[in-house]
């Protein structure tokens, strides 16, 4: 009986683990588009390939959470679910400042969901 709980205990905290992967994974199907747009409409050079390089670099972060899943043996989410594309509607019509904030607020509260199920789990 102790044992069927233990390896119950340890089945929810992968799932708990795999969710907060997926989770972060989703997010940055917003932030890397959201990054190009602001991008775009950055007033020079400079800014614009700032934020250019600020989405590639998301996109290796998204990446390392699809190696992630695949090594948990986990699918790969939905690319968009409604929203996501509320999301990426509703923060190109915010100030830049408003957007890269939320960003950063995202990958901090994702990192930090990961690194606290990682920890439960004691990979």
């Amino acid at each position: 009986m102790l044992a069927t709980l233990i390896l119950y205990r340890r089945a929810m905290l992968r799932w708990v683990l795999i969710d907060a992967v997926q989770r972060a994974w989703r997010r940055h199907q917003v932030i890397v588009p959201l990054y190009r747009h602001l991008a775009a409409l950055a007033p020079d050079e400079q800014r614009e390939i700032v934020l250019l390089l600020m989405a590639e670099h998301e996109v290796r972060h998204q990446q390392q959470y699809a190696r992630m899943l695949a090594r948990l043996h986990a699918p790969l989410p939905a690319s968009f679910d409604s929203f996501d594309r509320i999301w990426l509607w509703l923060l190109p019509r915010c100030s830049p400042t408003i957007a890269l904030r939320w960003t950063a607020w995202t990958e901090q509260r994702d990192a930090r969901a990961i690194l606290e199920a990682m920890a439960l789990l004691r990979i």
